[in-house]
């Protein structure tokens, strides 16, 4: 019996010997973004698009946020959103020739995901009265091989 213990006590001490690896990492919205962008609603009013790699080595299954895919575990993007009482809707979506996935954490530490609601294989995120604050989004994949890909918000 001590043998098949000391192996699992093992097995659990592992990632706090800082062996963890990307399988076992999640999405981390306090990591460093890839990119950092401050904006206003009103800046979004005309869609902004900013190109991405989407895809990654997370699996989302994994990690209980919600939804399947392979993402980063730092977010794409992190923005900054400011004066966003004026407008009803946040529109977050993404373009790209694979089966894009969004992942999307907001201020209020809410997560949000979607897989194909948009044309096609295009993930596309709807937010009601969005608030002020910062915004963690990823640009996955659903098969896990990466991809170019565009990333647009626009406010309505």
């Amino acid at each position: 019996m001590m043998r098949r213990v000391i192996p699992c006590l093992l097995a659990l001490a592992w990632p706090l010997a800082g062996g963890i690896g990307p399988a076992l990492a999640c999405p981390d919205p306090r990591a460093v973004p890839a990119r950092w962008e401050a904006a206003t609603g009103r800046d979004l009013w005309s869609p902004a698009v900013f190109p991405v790699e989407a895809g990654g080595d997370t699996l989302l299954s994994r990690c209980g946020v919600g939804g399947r895919g392979h993402v980063r575990s730092p977010p794409d993007f992190l923005f900054d959103l400011s004066r966003m009482g004026r407008y009803d809707r946040l529109h977050v979506r993404s373009n790209a020739d694979c089966d894009t996935v969004l992942l999307l954490r907001d201020p209020a530490g809410r997560w949000h995901f979607d897989d194909d609601s948009g044309t096609g294989r295009t993930a596309s995120l709807s937010l009601a009265d969005p608030a002020d604050g910062a915004y963690a989004i990823w640009v996955g994949t659903y098969r896990g091989r990466p991809c170019r890909a565009r990333l647009t918000l626009e406010t309505f």
